[in-house]
């Protein structure tokens, strides 16, 4: 019980930490705001590239190995590397750097789709949702939207926790995550559309609120999924160590990744988002 509660104030002061450097973060510049995304692209790519090499490994029998001693290659790291370069073009439109990067980019990516196609595809599922963030954080409403995609995912993951916790049940996608029930499932979507309903509600847009919360919790769900089952493929619990009480920063961003890739293609549409309007 002591080691539980240990755990316990080790996470709830990581948070509280966590939420302090968000904010002030975010209470910054632009373009020290895409910095620090920078950041985080470049160390949840490395999570997962690690945890890919750690796999093989595992699958070779380095049974006695511990995640922390697994290192990533020179190569990989250049890849890692370029895929920032590239975002950072982007943002400051250096097109010259854009057509470099891409030349030589598109040299390596030849080799390195041959070496391993799960590490090119969950770098570009990654880097994909760091790009939507880099490409809308001039829009009058990017802070709005960036609040809202945090702590509509944190009420999902906290309601599935505890309304799992509470009633138990039948489990949802045992294979991918194990902890993961059908009860959760259906409080990570009740609750998030109450609250939304609460805040956002009118008489004439409930219909649209419900509909649209619903399909933001399934989405969010989906992502933490995703990286739950990516773990689960690499034989370990957490992607790193990085954070005290959390692990590594797929941990915390499982679920915000498909969540900011979802919202980012309906706001190519123009959809009139009634949390932002």
């Amino acid at each position: 019980m002591g080691v539980i509660e240990s755990n316990l104030k080790i996470r709830i002061i990581s948070s509280i930490f966590l939420i302090l450097v968000f904010l002030l973060i975010v209470g910054t510049n632009s373009i020290f705001f895409f910095l620090c995304t920078q950041l985080l692209l470049f160390l949840a790519s490395w999570e997962s590239i690690r945890l890919l090499n750690y796999r093989e490994l595992i699958i070779r029998g380095r049974v006695n190995l511990i995640l922390s001693r697994c290192k990533v290659s020179v190569y990989d790291f250049l890849i890692i590397l370029f895929v920032n370069l590239f975002l950072i073009s982007i943002f400051f439109s250096l097109y010259l750097l854009q057509g470099i990067i891409s030349v030589l980019f598109f040299l390596l990516i030849i080799k390195y789709t041959k070496k391993s196609f799960i590490k090119f595809l969950i770098l570009t599922y990654i880097s994909f949702a760091f790009f939507c963030v880099g490409n809308f954080i001039k829009d009058r409403n990017f802070y709005d939207f960036l609040f809202f995609i945090i702590c509509f995912a944190m009420v999902v993951d906290i309601s599935a926790f505890f309304t799992g916790k509470f009633f138990g049940g039948r489990k949802l996608a045992v294979s991918l995550s194990p902890n993961k029930t059908l009860s959760g499932c259906i409080g990570a979507i009740v609750f998030p559309t109450l609250l939304c309903l609460i805040i956002f509600g009118k008489s004439d847009n409930f219909v649209s609120i419900i509909f649209f919360s619903i399909i933001l919790s399934i989405v969010t769900q989906t992502g933490d999924l995703i990286e739950s089952s990516f773990k689960r493929y690499c034989y370990v619990k957490d992607s790193s160590n990085i954070i005290p009480g959390h692990g590594g920063i797929l941990d915390r961003i499982d679920s915000i990744v498909l969540l900011i890739i979802f919202l980012s293609i309906m706001k190519l549409f123009e959809y009139n988002f009634f949390f932002i309007v």
